[in-house]
């Protein structure tokens, strides 16, 4: 999978409608056992999409809120919000036929060498029967809470450079170094409150 058939970029009020579809497509198996009619799921769906949107911009207000793409065509998304110790993996998802196909342990590969270098650990929350719980145990997370439907997870760095925020070569799949939204610069971590 070259680098170059997928980029990362901010997302925009444009990608509306994309993320919302892309929401639903994380849910359809789990509600399709409920017996609902299809108008009842879209609307729930709708309804939930808004609603998690709303929570994140209102706990993550700092978060960096990425799309994903392949070949300038939407595939999926990647929330983070960086911190001093930590970055925080909010949510990511692809669409499903882009599942499985390598990208997401990709991207978390990706991620785990950049805050390796800076000397972060890296927290999820997963649902428990989510299949993407292999993969993050894979990586190397831990389990260090159980909050019943979730598992909050971490990983710590695995080496750290002396300072922490040192210039970091980024993997090409990723936005170029200038970028507002890219790896943190110690200014920009130390402002984010705590």
């Amino acid at each position: 999978m070259p680098s170059s058939d997928y980029q990362i970029r901010a997302q925009q009020a444009i990608d509306h409608a994309f993320l919302q579809r892309l929401y639903a497509s994380t849910r359809t198996t789990e509600l399709s056992a409920f017996g609902w009619e299809v108008s009842a799921i879209n609307a729930f769906l709708q309804q939930q999409f808004l609603l998690q949107s709303r929570y994140y911009q209102d706990h993550f207000p700092n978060a960096d809120f990425w799309l994903i793409e392949r070949h300038d065509q939407p595939i999926g998304r990647l929330y983070l919000l960086w911190d001093q110790a930590s970055v925080q993996l909010i949510d990511i998802a692809l669409l499903p036929e882009q599942r499985g196909a390598g990208l997401g342990s990709r991207l978390l590969n990706e991620l785990l060498a950049r805050t390796d270098t800076c000397g972060l650990a890296v927290k999820l929350h997963v649902e428990s029967h989510n299949p993407a719980l292999r993969l993050y145990l894979r990586l190397g997370f831990g389990i260090i809470a159980d909050k019943g439907v979730y598992l909050e997870m971490q990983r710590p760095p695995r080496s750290a450079t002396t300072d922490r925020f040192a210039d970091v070569t980024l993997p090409k799949l990723w936005p170029d170094q200038n970028m507002p939204l890219s790896l943190p610069s110690a200014e920009r971590v130390a402002a984010r409150p705590n």
